[in-house]
């Protein structure tokens, strides 16, 4: 049953993924809009290393992806949410890297951490830059383009196709491709290296398509998600036994970095302690060829150092991670509405309760956390609050993925086990691979992993900036994340521009029951509540027969009055509780 499903996704991924894109090109706000960087401590060459120091992600051969930037491939960022970088000499977009060294034998290009972690929207024409936040690509769009790309240099006739280039002149894209390649690495163009390059593009387009197949419906994550857990365990365990592959279908939003070192847990689970343990599940779960010497005929490596061989880099991660440390909130930009410091005043009571006013806590017994008073230097600073899945009521599928989840390690020889397990034990084993001796002393943390049914109730720093809400972003702004859920949308979409709103926080998100879409405009993305994974219950404050006793299955409280949901948003658009709850935070000048 799992091999036939294994092989009708590989097929669906095929069909999806070389069938021609249906997107219009449009000009790229990125390009044409003047960009707001929010000063956040970066010099320029910071920024370089931010957006494009490799961590040892592979993706396809660096030249590769150089000879396929040309003027249409460039105007699909405009449609997948990428960022593009001027400055980079070789104009790569933001969170694309260069990954080379010895366990790489040809250069490849990657991702890196701002990939997910560098966030752009546009308001009133001006676009605003936030290093740090969640990232808005549409990472399946992305990759259905390339694949696109790479699919039409070679057809599926192949055979006739490999000897028109011994017999004759190679046909376009392929020559124009073929000759950028073949120049830039000092080759000559032959009969010979022609038909080495086609065939390695069809190995490559083969491989993308089969990792591609593994993830189930990744055009349904839409821009700024990602099921890296599903995804991520996939890339790792599958290579250990085919049987291993799951549906990849619980994407969560990308969390944004600010404070993240001082958390004691991470991940919206809270499942991951350890900051390199976390950032090395990231690297192999993306790609960094670990097990990929594991073929047909290959016996299995006696020394560890072979058995997990891959390209994850340490030292480069440790470097990004130092960079994210000095990364801090941004504040609300000049470019948006002056925010109403009275307004905000009654939102700061509401938010933290005020006894002599007779106001309750609504929000800081859950996202402001408590301090560790015995924190190493090495050691987290801040126990966040976890929230029971029962309790908040928010969508579980997330939860249920990892918890239910076990892995066949086949040739690692541990049996089967849960998925908890398999991850701590493979990136323990890594961690104890690359560590030279000062890499991982930074941090004097266990790796320990657990998947238990809880949510993380995320320090609201800098939340004005991460929309759109809830661990699967299934509502756009913080007005309806403040309301009842009679009030949320169960269909909202996702413009490729993403216009913020500055009044109810978020994103212009039109209803989807709203005028057809015109054919000159790019397309559009629905965001259906109703999919699996996508629910956008839970966390309520709810008019119900009796509220407070009522608390508990989603339910925090009564129901808001408007002026009092307007009232913390007001709040949270300033930058009170970065001093709250981080060491050393920047003076907050918006609203003292």
């Amino acid at each position: 049953m799992r091999i036939r499903l294994h092989r009708s996704l590989l097929l669906t991924a095929f069909l999806l993924l070389v069938l021609p894109l249906h997107c219009r090109a449009i000009d790229p706000v990125t390009t044409n809009a003047p960009i707001d960087s929010l000063n956040q401590g970066l010099s320029e060459q910071d920024r370089q290393q931010w957006y494009h120091l490799s961590a040892g992600t592979q993706l396809i051969p660096y030249d590769w992806f150089l000879a396929l930037l040309d003027e249409s491939f460039t105007k699909t960022f405009a449609v997948t949410g990428l960022v593009e970088d001027p400055n980079h000499v070789d104009k790569l977009p933001v969170g694309f890297a260069k990954t080379e060294g010895p366990n790489v034998p040809t250069p490849q290009v990657g991702f890196t951490c701002s990939f997910c972690h560098t966030t752009q929207f546009r308001y009133m024409g001006q676009s605003i830059r936030i290093e740090g936040g969640p990232s808005l690509q549409n990472n399946a769009t992305f990759v259905k383009a390339l694949v696109q790309r790479l699919g039409i240099l070679t057809p599926p006739d192949m055979p006739a196709f490999l000897k028109r280039l011994k017999e004759e002149a190679p046909p376009e894209p392929f020559k124009t491709f073929a000759t950028r390649v073949l120049t830039s690495r000092g080759e000559a163009v032959t009969a010979y290296t022609l038909t080495k390059l086609a065939q390695d593009v069809r190995l490559y387009t083969q491989a993308l398509i089969s990792r591609s197949g593994r993830d189930i419906s990744p055009e349904q994550w839409g821009p700024g998600r990602f099921d890296a857990l599903g995804r991520g365990g996939n890339m790792v365990f599958v290579p250990l036994n085919p049987d291993n592959l799951r549906p990849a279908n619980a994407p969560v939003s990308i969390p944004p970095l600010w404070g993240v070192w001082e958390f004691d847990w991470v991940q919206w689970a809270g499942s991951i302690q350890h900051p390199l343990a976390r950032n090395i599940g990231q690297v192999i779960g993306v790609n960094a060829g670990l097990f990929s010497w594991a073929r047909p005929g290959i016996p299995i490596p006696a020394e560890k150092s072979k058995l997990f061989h891959s390209s994850v880099d340490v030292t480069s991660l440790t470097t990004l991670e130092n960079l994210a440390r000095r990364l801090p909130p941004p504040q609300w930009p000049s470019v948006f509405p002056a925010i109403n410091r009275e307004l905000a005043t009654r939102g700061k009571d509401l938010y933290h309760g005020n006894k002599a006013k007779g106001v309750p806590n609504l929000c800081a017994h859950c996202h402001v956390p408590a301090k560790i008073s015995d924190s190493s230097g090495n050691g987290p600073s801040l126990k966040i609050t976890m929230v029971p899945l029962q309790e908040i009521g928010t969508d579980s599928l997330y939860l249920e993925n990892f918890s239910q989840r076990t892995v066949d390690t086949g040739f690692l020889g541990r049996g089967r086990i849960s998925a908890r397990e398999a991850s701590e034990y493979v990136t323990s084993e890594l961690m104890a691979i690359t560590n030279t001796g000062n890499e991982i002393s930074y941090r004097d943390r266990p790796n320990t992993w657990r998947d238990t049914a809880q949510y993380i109730a995320r320090p609201h720093l800098g939340i004005w900036a991460t929309a759109p809400y809830l661990h699967n972003g299934s509502i756009p702004t913080l007005y309806e994340l403040l309301s009842p859920a009679r009030e949320r949308r169960a269909c909202f979409v996702l413009d490729p521009n993403m216009e913020f709103d500055p009044e109810k926080v978020g994103f212009v998100t039109p209803d989807c029951s709203g005028p057809a879409q015109s054919p000159t405009q790019p397309p559009r993305l629905e965001f259906r509540t109703a999919w699996p994974g996508n629910s956008n219950r839970g966390h309520e404050f709810a008019n119900t027969a009796d509220c407070d006793s009522a608390k508990g299955n989603g339910i925090l409280g009564c129901e808001l009055p408007v002026d009092d949901r307007l009232a913390i948003i007001e709040y949270l658009k300033t930058c009170d509780l970065d001093r709250l709850v981080l060491p050393n935070a920047p003076v907050c000048r918006n609203f003292d």
